[in-house]
C-alpha cells in the first residue's frame, strides 16, 4: 500500500492554481540511510496548475541532511533544494502520468501522494562525495590525523620523479 504522505486530495479540484505547503518528518520518508540522513523535516512547497484534463505539479523541497565528509569522515549538516515537475492527465476513471520520464506518484482515494517524486529528487540530489567544506584538507595517509584540526609530524615523502615534466607546467601557469 502506498503512503499518505505529502498527499493531496484531487477531489474536486477546480481549474486554476493552487499552492501547498506541506511538511513531513524527514524520518517518515524511509531513505537510505547509507547516503542520506534527514532527522529534520522536509518541506513541500506544491504548486498544481489544472488546464482541464492535464495537471502540472511543480514541486519545491527543502530539507537538511546530515552526511559524511568524504575528505575527513567528520559528520557535517547541508541544506538540500531540489525541485521536480510532473505532468500528470486526469479522468473519472483514473489519473496517469504524461510522461514515464516522470519521477513517480502514488494515485489512491481521489488524490496523489508525492512522497516518491520527494523521496527520488532527495537521493538524487546527494553528491558522489561529499565535502564539509571545499578547502577541507582531509586525513593524514599515514597516521590519520584530521589535517583540518592540526598538523601531523609525519615525515614527507619525496615526490615521484615521473612527475616532474608535469609540475614544470604548473609553475609556468
Amino acid at each position: 500500500m502506498a503512503d499518505r504522505l505529502f498527499f493531496v486530495s484531487l477531489q474536486g479540484l477546480a481549474s486554476g492554481r493552487h499552492h501547498y505547503e506541506i511538511t513531513e518528518a524527514g524520518a517518515s520518508l524511509e531513505l537510505p540511510a547509507d547516503d542520506l540522513v534527514i532527522d529534520s523535516d522536509v518541506r513541500l512547497d506544491l504548486e498544481l496548475d489544472r488546464t482541464g484534463t492535464i495537471l502540472m505539479a511543480r514541486g519545491n523541497i527543502t530539507a537538511e541532511s546530515v552526511m559524511t565528509c568524504s575528505r575527513c569522515l567528520e559528520p557535517f549538516t547541508t541544506g538540500m533544494s531540489p525541485r521536480f515537475e510532473i505532468v500528470i492527465r486526469m479522468s473519472d476513471e483514473k489519473h496517469e502520468l504524461e510522461d514515464e520520464e516522470d519521477p513517480p506518484v502514488d494515485f489512491m482515494d481521489n488524490g496523489v501522494s508525492f512522497a516518491a517524486s520527494v523521496r527520488e529528487s532527495l537521493i538524487l540530489v546527494v553528491p558522489i562525495k561529499p565535502l564539509c567544506d571545499d578547502g577541507c584538507s582531509g586525513l593524514c595517509q599515514r597516521c590519520g590525523a584530521n589535517l583540518n584540526l592540526s598538523s601531523c609530524d609525519c615525515p614527507q615523502e619525496p615526490a615521484d620523479p615521473r612527475w616532474d615534466g608535469l609540475k614544470i607546467l604548473s609553475e609556468e601557469t
